[in-house]
């Protein structure tokens, strides 16, 4: 664990930004490019793909690589903030350089593909990232749900602070009566549940668990080593794809599904916590390392993934490879060829685009409260001697440590300028 100024940066969040990344660019192909065989557009009534294998199940609902992005949102930036106050310009100035300068390269692209002098609605739909009828604009509605969660982050990680993780849980129980009540009172037939799962009414959910992980990693990490607990934690995350993809969950307009973005983001954050906890020790080797580098430009590629897969459909897939199922042929072409292009360019773009304004990023978060040591003869309230702290949760310098890891984790200034992670 490394930080720059209150950017605090986990290598395994970097590993699991990357899968997510992966997981989405292989479901966006096999969908579009598997529908395009049959020289159609992808309508996912009648063009979903289903398997009784797990792994295949996995790939069919790579969306949910949208959902662990969204419970590590809620995970990172609460082991950064927990704790301390949070300077709310500052963290909004810092969350739009780091979301529109590519965001706006990739939409005004977009607009260019209509060959039309763009309108002033055009611009303002651009500006509140609700661009998702243009080439490029499938993923444009997870930036308006992320800028959402940043409005009220503020708030949920001082909530969490100061009241404990139970604050959360109950925000949880009523957003999913809330959710439940507009489901019932609609007066449309059509999916309700299509537009709660495209909103952060839909999505919260997944945010609010990431932060509880985060509130768990802080609070319980040597439990969360346990060496059972990330294959246990993956096995259920497989498992809950693979009966979602069994009986049709995306398509469905099941009460059920009113449920699902919760379950979702609960074992996907059973995943993160149980991963990074894990990770903490291991030696990072060279693949660890490529992997933290990928997902690095996670959101370059989360971006531009569309752009190269348009280009692939008209122009390669079709004659690469020959004679297998379209299935399997748009899996083919998208890891071989799409996935390396994709990453190929993310690396241009990230360097080009995302990074100098990454660096105009300034320190968001206030001074720690300072911790009251124990008056005598009071009990020490906890301590963690693996940690490298005493009792009182003051480390042996003096220094509060206001919940964010101390002791061998104590984060230090990088060589390299701070800009992965949040």
């Amino acid at each position: 664990m490394r930080s720059s100024d209150d950017r605090v940066y986990l290598a395994p969040v970097d590993h699991l930004r990357a899968v997510a990344a992966v997981l989405v660019v292989l479901y966006h192909g096999c969908q579009l490019l598997s529908a395009s065989a049959g020289g159609h557009r992808f309508v996912p009534a009648t063009d979903w793909l289903y398997s009784a294998n797990p792994a295949a199940t996995l790939v069919f609902e790579g969306h949910t690589g949208v959902a662990l992005f969204m419970v590590l949102s809620g995970f990172i930036f609460t082991v950064g903030a927990y704790g301390r106050p949070v300077r709310y310009g500052r963290f909004l100035t810092n969350r739009l350089l780091r979301i529109y300068p590519l965001y706006l390269v990739v939409a005004l692209l977009g607009l260019a593909t209509q060959v039309t002098l763009p309108t002033f609605q055009d611009l303002l739909r651009v500006l509140t990232f609700a661009t998702p009828a243009q080439p490029y604009g499938g993923v444009f509605w997870t930036l308006c749900v992320e800028m959402q969660f940043y409005l009220v982050f503020p708030l949920l990680v001082r909530l969490l602070a100061e009241r404990g993780p139970g604050a959360l849980l109950r925000l949880l129980g009523a957003v999913f009566l809330l959710r439940a009540l507009v489901w019932l009172s609609s007066p449309v037939p059509e999916p309700h549940t299509a537009a709660l799962y495209l909103g952060l009414a839909g999505r919260i959910d997944q945010f609010l668990l990431g932060m509880l992980a985060a509130w768990a990693y802080v609070h319980h990490r040597e439990r969360l080593r346990a060496r059972w607990l990330p294959p246990v934690a993956l096995a259920l995350a497989l498992g809950l794809l693979w009966s979602f993809n069994q009986v049709h969950g995306f398509v469905s307009d099941s009460p059920l599904k009113l449920a699902w973005s919760g379950a979702e983001g609960a074992v996907w954050a059973l995943v993160v916590a149980a991963y990074v906890a894990g990770r903490r020790s291991a030696a990072g080797g060279r693949f660890s390392r490529l992997l933290a580098r990928l997902g690095e430009v996670s959101f370059s590629v989360y971006l531009t993934h569309f752009m190269v897969l348009t280009v692939i459909g008209e122009y390669v897939y079709g004659r690469f490879p020959a004679g297998l199922p379209p299935v399997w042929s748009a899996f083919a072409v998208t890891l071989l060829v799409a996935l390396p292009v994709t990453v190929a360019l993310s690396f241009v773009t990230y360097h080009a685009i995302e990074l100098p304004f990454l660096r105009l990023r300034r320190p968001y978060l206030g001074a720690p409260a300072p911790v009251v040591p124990p008056a005598p003869g009071v009990p020490p309230a906890g301590g963690d001697p693996a940690e490298g702290l005493p009792a009182g949760g003051v480390p042996a310098g003096g220094v509060p440590t206001s919940g964010v890891p101390a002791g061998p984790e104590t984060p230090r200034p990088r060589q390299r300028e701070g800009d992965r992670g949040r």
